[in-house]
């Protein structure tokens, strides 16, 4: 904060300014290498001791492209620490960045445990000068009205006065995350313009496609939940819309690429649901804090119970097809193609695919779970039977279910998939990832999310 705007950026590429990232996770982890790679002294910071020896060691914890040619790379040249103590790192740190989980609890209320306690080592740490930008995803308030006071009581510092303070959320997927840090616009709010600047100046040097400075926090804090809740929502609207078309006989998504051709219509794809670290869980918080306002978020709220309610409808799809060659999901095998939340990544934070082998083994089925992103080992230390080839995981399979779309499902032939399932199996297609009539025509039963017309 001592430095101006226009001197920061030299001063991070020359390695003169140390940058701590805290919380090594799916964002934080590229987030860090972005900083090596723009010249800063970066210091990473992480609970697990394990992840942390693996870093040192020049090694990648998560699937990413380029991440692990970054990693070696930057812990090579000493550019980038691991380490387990925040104050420590905060400590000898001219910028603090924040990447923690946010979380919901099992009322659904937003759950910051994990933020507070890395505010309160962060501030016991905390030198004079510093600027710490937070960028894990809040609810509108929380960095002025719970950061602020957190970092303020643990470091005896003031806010505007002694350190800065900005908040940026993270734009980006996993699997692709180094690629959207830099090429989406990055959004940014300061506690006060000194702090705006300095955080503008700092992410200059890793985001291409420019910053969007927001006049206040909140405004900043908003942005990131309405376009989380702006999906949510669109995504709840397909799956309804889904579930009228197979009552009523009609192909949702024929009916969706006849509207969207109205210049107006951006209507999704149904599914199975929605999952990863973001849409299940940031709405809850945006309706947390509506809450202490006094308001209801009715519509969030009902797009919320639509989503979640998904994994159970696609295994009533699949009773439905057993029911219709003369059995039932008790006793029945059945193989889920997909554990992964998102196609071709692999990750399964809140993956809805999880909830639907939850139910399918309530109702007495015999379950088999395949993912080509896993090792099957690595689905059996999940607590799942999982097999090692696609051919021995729908082997004699009673019910084949489609999660997710990775582009190896894609390739699916349903002749051959006929071959090597029981007689007369149901398919259930909730990734719209096979052409019903193919999976018909293979002599396989049908089953998809808004496929009215071939599920009769």
């Amino acid at each position: 904060m001592k430095l101006t705007p226009e001197e920061i950026p030299k001063e991070l590429s020359q390695g003169k300014l140390t940058v701590t990232v805290v919380g090594l996770g799916w964002m934080g982890l590229p987030l860090a290498c972005l900083f090596a790679e723009a010249g800063a002294k970066v210091l990473g910071v992480d609970k697990n001791q394990k992840l942390v020896e693996k870093i040192n060691r020049g090694e990648t914890t998560i699937d990413e492209p380029r991440l692990p040619q970054l990693i070696a790379k930057h812990v090579s040249s000493g550019r980038l620490k691991a380490l387990d103590s925040v104050e420590k790192a905060a400590s000898t740190s001219d910028v603090v960045i924040v990447t923690v989980p946010t979380l919901v609890d099992a009322q659904k209320q937003a759950d910051y445990s994990i933020l507070e306690s890395s505010c309160r080592e962060i501030g016991r740490g905390l030198l004079p000068g510093a600027l710490v930008i937070l960028m894990s995803t809040v609810a509108p308030n929380v960095t002025e009205g719970f950061v602020k006071p957190t970092l303020e009581k643990n470091s005896g510092l003031i806010a505007g006065e002694d350190f800065g303070l900005a908040y940026s959320p993270i734009r980006a997927m996993g699997g692709r995350a180094l690629k959207d840090i830099q090429e989406y616009k990055k959004v940014v709010g300061g506690f006060d313009q000194a702090s705006l600047k300095a955080a503008s100046a700092v992410l200059s040097t890793i985001v291409k496609a420019g910053l969007i400075e927001t006049s206040n926090l909140k405004t900043a804090e908003a942005a990131k939940i309405f376009e989380t809740v702006y999906r949510d929502l669109n995504i709840a609207l397909a799956n309804e819309l889904g579930l009228y078309c197979e009552r009523a006989g009609i192909d949702y998504f024929e009916a969706m690429q006849a509207a969207n051709t109205q210049p107006y219509s951006h209507l999704h794809s149904p599914g199975i649901g929605v999952g990863g670290h973001c849409l299940p869980l940031y709405p809850y918080m945006l309706q947390t804090e509506a809450q202490s306002l006094g308001l209801k978020l009715k519509l969030i709220k009902a797009g919320r119970r639509i989503n979640d309610e998904m994994p159970r409808h696609v295994a009533r799809l699949a009773s439905s097809g057993l029911r219709q060659v003369g059995r039932s999901l008790t006793r029945a095998k059945v193989t889920v193609l997909g554990i992964s939340y998102r196609a071709n990544v692999k990750e399964t934070r809140y993956s809805p695919a999880i909830e639907l082998i939850d139910a399918l083994r309530r109702r007495g089925s015999r379950v088999i779970v395949y993912d080509p992103k896993f090792i099957y080992t690595e689905i059996k230390t999940m607590g799942y039977d999982s097999e090692a080839t696609f051919e021995t995981a729908v082997s004699e399979a009673e019910c084949v279910i489609l999660t997710v779309g990775h582009d190896e499902f894609r390739n699916i032939d349903p002749r051959n998939l006929a071959a090597l399932t029981a007689r007369g199996c149901v398919v259930v297609d909730a990734a719209s990832v096979l052409d019903p009539k193919a999976v018909k025509k293979a002599g396989l039963v049908y089953r998809g999310v808004g496929r009215g017309v071939w599920t009769s």
